[in-house]
C-alpha cells in the first residue's frame, strides 16, 4: 500500500529529486515512517497524539536500526511545531479522517 500510495505521488526514485526530510502526520504505529526512511535514506518525523505509540514507535526504529534517521514525538497534527518548508514530503497515511478540522490538517 505504501508503494502504491508512493507511485500515485509520483515520487521519484531519483537520488537528487528524492525527499530527504518527510513528515509522518498521524504516524500510528510508525510502519510507513520506518519504510520511507528505509526506502529513500531519509530523515523522517513521525508524529501522534500517544505517547505510548511514540515510544513503541522508536523502540522499532532502533531494533531497525533506524535510530539515526527516523524519530517520533507526541504532537498535535493541528498544532505542529514545525517550521514551514522544514518537509520534501508530508505523509500521511489512514488518519486524515481522525482529525477534527479536515481544512486545517491539510492546510
Amino acid at each position: 500500500m505504501i508503494e502504491q500510495a508512493l507511485l500515485f505521488a509520483s515520487l521519484p526514485d531519483d537520488p537528487v529529486k528524492k525527499p530527504r526530510s518527510i513528515v509522518d502526520v498521524g504516524c500510528g504505529i510508525g510502519g510507513s515512517s520506518r519504510y520511507i526512511a528505509r526506502k529513500y535514506g531519509a530523515e523522517c518525523h513521525g508524529i501522534t497524539l500517544s505517547p505510548v505509540q511514540a515510544e513503541r514507535d522508536q523502540a522499532q526504529a532502533a531494533a531497525q536500526r533506524l535510530a539515526d534517521k527516523v524519530s517520533f514525538q507526541v504532537v498535535d497534527a493541528l498544532d505542529q511545531p514545525f517550521q514551514d518548508g522544514k518537509f520534501d514530503l508530508v505523509w500521511s497515511m489512514e488518519s486524515g479522517e481522525h482529525m477534527p478540522d479536515k481544512l486545517k490538517f491539510v492546510s
